[in-house]
């Protein structure tokens, strides 16, 4: 399982992926929400891949002094990516006072990281 950095290219996959977990919602808005976080904040958005398939991503942006979690997706049967992924950003910023998560990855994303 690799970790890396997401690109441009990856945008149309994970806007995929998102736009199956959030039925309802438009793919175009998905898509450049998530190419305006891959611009803007690119050492925060990270995949986690193997043999080229996307097991998991995180979408994140800094604020003054606290991170944001906007997204975090992984495959059934891959959870343990969601404390990977997350140590993996926490590793890569500055100290923050405060990391917010959105709410509809939270109960699944504490279950993990117990």
């Amino acid at each position: 399982m690799k970790i890396r950095k997401m690109s441009l290219a990856d945008v149309d996959r994970v806007a995929g992926l998102l736009a199956r977990k959030y039925p309802g919602e438009n793919i175009g808005d998905i898509r450049e929400h998530t190419l305006w976080h891959v611009k803007g904040f690119p050492e925060i958005c990270l995949i986690a891949e193997d043999g080229g398939e996307v097991k998991g991503f995180i979408i994140c942006h800094l604020h003054v002094n606290s991170l944001e979690i906007e997204d975090i997706y992984v495959a059934k049967g891959k959870e343990y990516l969601y404390k990977r992924l997350i140590l993996e950003i926490l590793n890569k910023i500055p100290k923050v006072d405060t990391v917010t998560v959105w709410l509809n990855d939270f109960k699944e994303l504490l279950k993990q990281l117990k």
